[in-house]
């Protein structure tokens, strides 16, 4: 090295600082790393020499600080924006179930019902027609049964004719098949007489919302009229994001922290979402909460935090690297000289700490200290 180039690099300063001259001065023309003893110690080996390993001068690892890999014990939380909503099953929408006209409205907002209970009464033409074909199919399929009872004592008493007989009992397979399908229409319509049909709650609940007014036309398939839900079926819903997953499993306890609820709620979680949301890419994570104290309503917001989430080993922040603004990286010591450079895979940094998700082992040493000056093309620290 010239001696232009010592008086440049050599300069009074911090501990990292000097690794930094350390480093940068024994750079070879191509780039290698030539760390260089001010007391006449060989220097360092190249990590172009084929081994893939980083190796220092005893004056350059004096500013490396390393921390075997550990395994917190307690589960690393999450603390995880979430909400309150209904249970699957716990929400239903009664809309009509022929074309008509509303005639009667029976509840409001907010009103309180149980299952079976009248909530609008809808005019249709519809309704009275299959109600009709409902009487008439009842009524051939009477006539059918006597018919073949009839033809059944004729035979008996030797002056039936098998021919007749027989037409006797296709009648009255027929007239069963439609007076089975006249009735499933008119249960499908449900309760009501003639024109009438009366719309009914199909659970015990709250009435979320009314969407039916007197005189409107109603059509099925068409929009709700009424939503009614269970507000004892609740569950806490958290997106979790994707790298954060593989912390989360069903059976974890949770804690749930509602702004507007005093005290804090705990809870396990039941379910893992399978699939992303395409835009956040998270995952939905279901929590049932072991008790419901009175004020939670669908839709309060809160903070979960998942403190059953088993996590392997975890790192100091400082130990981790970004290279290419995507891939995390550190360096692995083989020995107080030797350092190795791996990808690894993290999740989010909680508490000073980032959980390791794979790339490392625990027990392996990793530098946590000096990690960005070993390393001239990383971005920043993570």
């Amino acid at each position: 090295m010239s001696e232009q180039k010592v008086r440049k690099c050599v300069v009074a300063g911090s501990p990292v600082f000097v690794l930094a001259v350390l480093i940068g001065c024994g750079r070879s023309e191509g780039g290698s790393l030539h760390p260089e003893s001010t007391t006449g110690d060989p220097p360092a080996e190249e990590a172009a020499k084929g081994d893939g390993l980083l190796h220092l001068s005893p004056e350059s690892a004096r500013y490396i600080g390393t921390e075997p890999v550990a395994t917190d014990p307690d589960p690393l939380p999450l603390r995880i924006p979430a909400r309150l909503e209904f249970r699957d099953g716990a929400v239903s929408e009664v809309g009509a179930t022929m074309a008509g006209r509303v005639t009667t409205v029976r509840v409001r907002s907010g009103d309180r019902v149980k299952a079976g209970d009248p909530l609008v009464v809808v005019s249709s033409p519809d309704a009275a027609s299959a109600r009709t074909g409902l009487a008439t199919a009842l009524a051939a399929l009477r006539e059918a049964r006597a018919a073949l009872d009839r033809q059944q004592r004729m035979s008996d008493e030797g002056v039936g004719v098998a021919r007749d007989r027989l037409a006797a009992e296709v009648r009255l397979t027929e007239a069963e098949a439609e007076a089975d399908r006249a009735r499933a229409t008119a249960n499908f319509i449900g309760d009501g007489d003639g024109a009438t049909i009366t719309l009914r709650a199909p659970m015990a609940g709250v009435v979320l919302a009314v969407k039916a007014t007197p005189g409107a036309t109603v059509a099925p398939g068409g929009e709700g009229l009424v939503e009614v839900g269970d507000p004892d079926s609740l569950w806490v819903v958290a997106d979790v994001p994707e790298r954060e997953l593989p912390l989360v499993a069903e059976g974890s306890r949770a804690r749930l922290e509602i702004p507007s609820l005093p005290g804090t709620l705990s809870g396990r979680v039941i379910s893992v979402g399978a699939a992303l949301s395409n835009g956040l890419r998270t995952a939905p994570v279901r929590i049932a909460l072991d008790t419901r104290p009175a004020g939670m309503r669908p839709g309060m917001f809160g903070w979960a935090r998942l403190e059953g989430a088993g996590v392997g080993p975890t790192l100091p922040v400082d130990a981790v690297l970004i290279k290419d603004g995507r891939t995390s990286v550190v360096y692995v010591a083989k020995d107080d000289r030797t350092f190795e450079r791996r990808e690894v895979v993290v999740g989010r940094a909680i508490g000073g700490r980032v959980p390791v998700v794979s790339g490392l082992a625990a027990g392996e040493r990793v530098v946590v200290r000096g990690a960005l000056l070993l390393d001239g093309s990383a971005e920043q620290l993570l």
